[in-house]
This record gives structure tokens, C-alpha cells and sequence, in this order.
């Protein structure tokens, strides 16, 4: 027998015995409906499905993997590939053109750093308001229209304003990717993720000096030099990405339509009865407080990885 205690809620798993024989049956795939009531600890309920068998576990564990994974991986690329384009923009033409001078360039790099650091604690909130995959895809819009004006900046003023405000709207973004991890994933299972995405970054790298080169022989289109093609096309990117993501970021285990309903109670449940920080549990369906908004900025460690 499998039983899970946590703040006075007790999860007898064998209450569930005679529904599913963990490491004998598979679950039952055959409900996809996406409006049933779901047995869940976070409506009250006591005797949960929280654990299955490893098997039937990382089965499911796999299916949000290839759902949710991926999509972020290719965001985080496209992020990383707008945000450092500046340099590449440079060599084709950029500083000469503005004509920045002495440091004028390394303030328009910094100018991205400042906003994105300061920005990253409210779009934290905003996600406990709105859907995350809405969020993602309005930041997507944001830093993709920004990116794009910045092919048309006559000014180093213009492109410091620019670079600014492209770091408000990507601030938000790594954030928001973590935050939806960490609703589908147990608290040691994130950091895996985490790491498989992040390496998007590296990726980046890979090629987007490559990319750079073959736009900047647009040079003399419409008038326009090849840095600024740069700039345009690499962010109409996002601004195409962000009209159809909403609809392939999965927000929620409640909300998901690639499972059917006891893969949906099976996710939901092992997050709500894991005490992996040992302060007690914590659910998708809590509502984030001025409280907790004013514990997070006295912690030392959030001013430590700012």
C-alpha cells in the first residue's frame, strides 16, 4: 500500500485499487474529454492517484516531455538569437552607419541587461494572473515588433531606446518557461528540463552567424543596409511564432488535451503531495499574495541570481 501524508491530507493510494492495478494495468486512454471533474487534492479530495508504476510514470512523464520541451527549446533560440544579433548587425554595418564611437556600442549592448534585470520580478506576477502561454506569446509580439523597428533606428539615442525596450519584452520569458516547468514537473525534475532548453543558447551560436551573413546580402534592398535586414527579418520571426504558440504551449495538466483524465489527476496530484523543500505543500491553484511578493525580494538568493 502506497500512502502520502502531508499537512493533515492523507492520499491512500489503495483506496484506488480496484481502478488501477499500479504495475500490472495501464491507465485507461481512452477519455481525451478535456471538462471532466478531476479527482485531484487541490478540490478536497483524499484518496488521489499520486503514484503509478515507474513505468506508467515515465511514460507520461514523456508524453509532456515531447509536448512541452521542444516548444520552449526553439523559444529560447529564437530569444537568444534576437537578443545577441547586435553583434553580427555590427560587422555589417551598424556601428558606421550610427556612427558610434569609443563606447558607444558596449552602452547599447548594456542598455538590453539593465531592463531585462529589472523586469524579470514583475513579469513573475503578471504569470500568476494570466495564462502562461498567452504571456509568452504576447512577450513574443513585444521583442519581435522591437527587434524589427530597430532595423529603421537613424540613432545611437534610438538604438539605445530600442535595446531597452527589448529587454522589457524578453525579460519576462525565461521566467515564464521555468514557471510552466515547474506546474508539469516535481522540484528535482525541473532542473533536467531546464538544462535540455537551455542548451538552446548554445545552439544559437551554432549558426546564426551563418544566418547573419546570408541576410546581410540584402544589402541595398529598398535602400535599407544589411544590418538592418538583420534586424527586421529576425524579428518578424518571433512576431510569426508568437500568433500560433499560444495554441501549442500547454498551460496546465488541468487544461491539457493530449491526456486523457487519470494522466491529468496523476500529474496534478504528485505535484500537490510533494513536499521536496520541506516547508509543506503548495499547489498549482494557490494565489500568489502581497506577502509572498515582499518574502521573495527579502531573500537573499533572489538578489544573488539577479
Amino acid at each position: 500500500m502506497a500512502t502520502t501524508t502531508t499537512h493533515g491530507v492523507t492520499a491512500d493510494l489503495k483506496a484506488y485499487d480496484d481502478k488501477v492495478e499500479y504495475g500490472h494495468k495501464p491507465l485507461d486512454t481512452s477519455d481525451q474529454s478535456s471538462g471532466e471533474d478531476l479527482v485531484t487534492v487541490d478540490k478536497g479530495y483524499t484518496d488521489v492517484i499520486a503514484e503509478l508504476s515507474p513505468e506508467e510514470g515515465r511514460r507520461i512523464l514523456r508524453k509532456v516531455d515531447f509536448r512541452l520541451v521542444p516548444v520552449l527549446s526553439l523559444l529560447y533560440l529564437v530569444a537568444f538569437i534576437d537578443r545577441s544579433n547586435i553583434g553580427n548587425a555590427k560587422i555589417a554595418g551598424l556601428s558606421t552607419e550610427l556612427n558610434l564611437t569609443g563606447l558607444q556600442y558596449n552602452t547599447a549592448v548594456t542598455m538590453f541587461f539593465v531592463s531585462y534585470g529589472f523586469f524579470e520580478v514583475p513579469s513573475n506576477i503578471v504569470l500568476k494572473i494570466m495564462r502562461p502561454s498567452r504571456w509568452i506569446a504576447i512577450l513574443m509580439f513585444c521583442w519581435g515588433v522591437v527587434m524589427t523597428l530597430m532595423g529603421i533606428v537613424k540613432s545611437r539615442e534610438g538604438l539605445y531606446a530600442a535595446r531597452f525596450c527589448l529587454g522589457i519584452a524578453e525579460s519576462g520569458f525565461f521566467p515564464a518557461a521555468t514557471f510552466l516547468l515547474t506546474i508539469w514537473y516535481r522540484r528535482y525534475e525541473v532542473q533536467k528540463r531546464m538544462a535540455v532548453f537551455y542548451t538552446a543558447a548554445s545552439l544559437s551560436g551554432a549558426f546564426s552567424g551563418l544566418l547573419a551573413y546570408g541576410i546581410e546580402k540584402m544589402q541595398g534592398i529598398d535602400g535599407l543596409g544589411g544590418w538592418q535586414w538583420i534586424f527586421i527579418l529576425e524579428g518578424l520571426v518571433p512576431v510569426a511564432l508568437s500568433l500560433v504558440i499560444w495554441k501549442l504551449l500547454p498551460d496546465s495538466p488541468e487544461t491539457a488535451t493530449f491526456l486523457t483524465k487519470h494522466e491529468k489527476e496523476f500529474i496534478i496530484n504528485r505535484l500537490a503531495l510533494e513536499t521536496g523543500s520541506g516547508h509543506g505543500r503548495v499547489t498549482n491553484a494557490d494565489k500568489i499574495t502581497l506577502k509572498q511578493v515582499l518574502a521573495a525580494f527579502k531573500e537573499p538568493r533572489i538578489w544573488g541570481a539577479w
